[in-house]
């Protein structure tokens, strides 16, 4: 077999004019800016066209999944997103792979309620345009998905393909630029044999990400925010004692386009289970913890202890699912990395969680009472 094959520095293969033929590649044109096909319709006004691909990231508990339903629901609808997107109206599949189909089911019906209460929850007037292909529990290789869904949906023009989320989808290590430069060809498989827009979700790199441009905050290969069309990036904000409301959190989101003029940063609270936009005054100095003056830190530093508890708590919380969700062992020296703190802060802040434990001889921190989700 060392006949065939073509050293890249030596002399190039002889061409065979009938295997040119039949490559399945696109012929080579010569240049020309007459009579130009229009451009593809806008999916998502500003923001995204029809058979683009959409990447939402963000830390965990930041609702990326509710923001998904949300952006499913108003896609369904052509009702505008996050208050400020415009939506065009068509058929929407949501693919599940994280969630158990009743509690997914259950997620749509609240978030449903909540951004539209005037809509008839008993006969609902667009949700014939919303499917939903519940996989969780399927353990499926990367390229099996690819091929399956690309058959699925050949024909259903769909308008909107939702996956969430990424790291469910055995692509691969998120690491690795050359898989996961396989596993964009393999979404644009779909996009081609679909006609449809490509949307999933991806969680934040471990630590603060704050001072990071939005594009660096996806976790592993650069691939993942130079890949797709739009990047829309969640980053939580920091609220000073007198603008902080109880149960609900703050974000900030950034957006990074390929075919439109990027967007002014669009503030939302997540007051469960939607996320509601906000205009706050610049003058308050509202931003991530990281991009905030310091003696601005340190006002906002200054909290009852009751809530500063609370607030470890929630990131030990997100800590862990992160961790978790790589398939990673929860362990001291695991968080104290992610975390960027002592060791000795660590112990302190699972030692005050209700809901974990730690093993003093192998460091291994273990949930030792069940807690409610959060995302």
């Amino acid at each position: 077999m060392m006949e065939d094959f073509w050293d890249p520095y030596g002399e190039p293969p002889e061409e065979d004019p009938d295997e040119l033929e039949d490559d399945e590649l696109p012929p080579i044109h010569t240049l020309t800016l007459e009579g130009l096909a229009p451009l593809r319709p806008e999916l998502i006004s500003g923001v995204l066209r029809e058979s683009g691909k959409m990447l939402l990231a963000g830390p965990s508990k930041a609702g990326k999944s509710f923001a998904m339903i949300e952006l499913a629901l108003c896609l369904s609808a052509g009702k505008p997103w996050l208050g400020r997107f415009e939506c065009k109206a068509g058929k929407t599949l949501y693919v599940n792979l994280e969630i158990d189909r009743n509690s997914f089911l259950y997620r749509v019906h609240d978030v449903y309620q909540a951004l539209f209460p005037d809509e008839d929850i008993e006969h609902p007037s667009f949700l014939k345009n919303l499917t939903i292909w519940n996989l969780r529990g399927y353990c499926i290789e990367w390229p099996h998905f690819v091929e399956t869904i690309c058959r699925r949906v050949k024909h259903e023009n769909f308008e909107a393909i939702i996956i969430d989320p990424f790291y469910k989808l055995n692509a691969g290590s998120e690491n690795d630029a050359y898989q996961m430069a396989q596993f964009a060809s393999g979404l644009d498989c779909i996009a081609k044999a679909s006609g449809a827009a490509i949307i999933y979700c991806h969680h934040h790199s471990k630590g603060d990400q704050g001072w990071k441009n939005s594009m660096d905050r996806a976790s592993g290969s650069g691939v993942f925010a130079r890949d797709v069309d739009a990047l829309l990036d969640i980053i939580e904000l920091e609220l000073p004692p007198d603008r902080q409301r109880e149960g609900v959190t703050a974000w900030r989101i950034e957006g990074t386009l390929r075919e439109f003029p990027s967007f002014e940063p669009v503030d939302v609270w997540f007051n469960y289970p939607i996320h509601v936009m906000e205009r706050f005054d610049p003058a308050d100095n509202i931003a991530p913890h990281s991009q905030l003056p310091a003696f601005q830190r340190a006002m906002n530093a200054r909290k009852p202890k009751e809530q500063k508890l609370k607030e470890r708590c929630h990131r030990l919380e997100a800590a862990i699912d992160v961790l978790t969700a790589q398939g990673e062992k929860v362990t001291t020296s695991k968080l104290v990395e992610y975390l960027g703190v002592t060791k000795q802060t660590v112990w302190r802040m699972v030692d005050e969680h209700p809901a974990f434990e730690r093993d003093p001889k192998t460091g291994q921190i273990r949930r030792s009472c069940p807690t409610s989700p959060q995302e």
